[in-house]
C-alpha cells in the first residue's frame, strides 16, 4: 500500500520579479550614463519647478546656468579625451589662470593687439599641456604626481608674472567674452561648437578612437601599431590648449584676469566627466556624457544657491556625487565580470 506523498511547496518567483526589473534597469541607467544624467536633470528641474517655481523656471536663470557651464564645459572635452586614454590633467586650473593673466598682461603691459593676446594665452595653455605631456610620456612620472606639481608650478608663475592679477584690460578684449547672440553670451555657444566637434572626432574618426584602445589596454594597443604615448603627449596637448582658450574666454568675460581664477575646477571636471561615463581606468566615456555632466553639476550648484545653502556645501556635494559615480562605475564592473 502506497501513501500519497504532498509535494513541498515551491516558492513563487513573483517577489523576486520586482529586485530583478530594478537590478536590470539600474545596471542599464549605469552603463548609459548620458541616459542617466538626463533623468537625473528631469528629475531635478522638477523638484525645483514644484518648490522655486517663481525664481528657478526664468530664463535668466537658465541663461545664468548655462553660460556659467561653458567652462568647464570646455574643459570637459580634452578631459574626457585624456581620460578614455587613461590618464588626467589636475593642472587644468592653473593652466587657465595662467592662460588668462598673459593675454592681459600682453595687452596692458606690452599694448600687444588682441589677437596677438588672444593667440598668446592659447598658446601658453598648449605650452603647458606640452610640459605635462613630456613628464608623463618621456620622463615617466605618474600623471597624478605630475599634474599635482605642475599645478603648483604654473599657479606660481602666474602669481610672479602679475602679483595679484590684472585689472580692466580693453573693451575690445571685452567683446570676445560678453557678446550675446539669442539671449546668450559667446562662451557658451564657442563651448557648443567645440563640444559638438570634439563628440564627432571622438565617436567618428579613426584617429581619437585610438585612445579608447589605449585606455582599455595600453600594452596591447602599443603592440598593434599605436604609437601611445605620442598619442597621449597630443591629448595633453590638446587639454592644455582648451585650458588656455578657456582662461583666455574668462578673461574676456570679467574683462579681467586674476591669479585665483580655475580653482577647484578640475574636481569639478574630471566629476562631470566620470559621470558622463568615463572610468579611471581608461578606455571608456563620450564627450556628449561629459558635457551633460558638467550641465548636471551646474544645475544642481545653481539649485543650491536658491535653496539658500551655504556656498562651501557645493564642494562637499560635488566630491560626493564623484564618490557616488565612481563607486557606480565600480559597480558595472563587477556586474559585468
Amino acid at each position: 500500500m502506497t501513501t500519497a506523498t504532498t509535494p513541498a511547496p515551491t516558492r513563487s518567483p513573483l517577489p523576486e520579479m520586482p529586485v530583478r526589473v530594478i537590478k536590470r534597469v539600474g545596471l542599464t541607467l549605469v552603463r548609459n550614463r548620458p541616459l542617466l544624467l538626463v533623468i537625473l536633470t528631469i528629475v531635478l528641474v522638477l523638484f525645483m519647478s514644484l518648490g522655486h517655481r517663481e525664481q528657478f523656471l526664468t530664463t535668466s536663470n537658465f541663461q545664468a546656468v548655462l553660460v556659467n557651464a561653458a567652462q568647464s564645459g570646455i574643459l570637459v572635452v580634452g578631459m574626457m579625451v585624456l581620460m578614455i586614454g587613461g590618464s588626467f590633467d589636475l593642472s587644468i586650473g592653473s593652466i587657465l589662470a595662467l592662460s588668462g593673466v598673459v593675454s592681459g598682461v600682453l595687452i596692458v603691459d606690452h599694448e600687444m593687439s588682441i589677437l596677438v593676446a588672444v593667440l598668446g594665452g592659447i598658446a601658453a595653455g598648449a605650452i603647458c599641456g606640452l610640459i605635462n605631456g613630456l613628464i608623463v610620456t618621456k620622463i615617466r612620472i605618474n600623471a597624478l604626481i605630475a599634474t599635482l606639481a605642475t599645478m603648483g608650478i604654473f599657479r606660481g608663475i602666474t602669481q610672479l608674472i602679475s602679483g595679484t592679477g590684472v585689472g580692466i584690460i580693453t573693451d575690445d578684449f571685452a567683446r570676445i567674452g560678453q557678446s550675446v547672440w539669442l539671449g546668450l553670451q559667446s562662451p557658451f555657444w564657442l563651448m557648443l561648437g567645440i563640444a559638438a566637434a570634439g563628440s564627432f572626432l571622438v565617436s567618428q574618426t579613426r584617429f581619437f578612437r585610438q585612445y579608447y584602445f589605449i585606455g582599455g589596454n595600453e600594452r596591447a594597443a602599443r603592440l598593434s601599431g599605436i604609437r601611445t604615448q605620442r598619442m597621449i603627449l597630443i591629448a595633453f596637448i590638446l587639454m592644455g590648449t582648451l585650458a588656455g582658450f578657456a582662461g583666455v574666454l574668462g578673461a574676456a568675460r570679467l574683462n579681467s584676469a586674476v591669479v585665483s581664477a580655475g580653482i577647484g575646477v578640475e574636481l569639478q571636471v574630471i566629476t562631470a566627466a566620470v559621470l558622463g561615463g568615463a572610468s579611471l581606468k581608461g578606455g571608456e566615456g563620450s564627450v556628449i556624457g561629459g558635457v551633460l555632466g558638467v550641465f548636471f553639476i551646474a544645475l544642481v550648484a545653481n539649485s543650491l544657491i536658491i535653496l539658500q545653502v551655504d556656498v562651501f556645501w557645493q564642494n562637499i556635494i560635488v566630491g560626493l556625487v564623484l564618490l557616488v559615480a565612481v563607486s557606480l562605475d565600480r559597480w558595472k564592473q563587477v556586474t559585468s565580470a
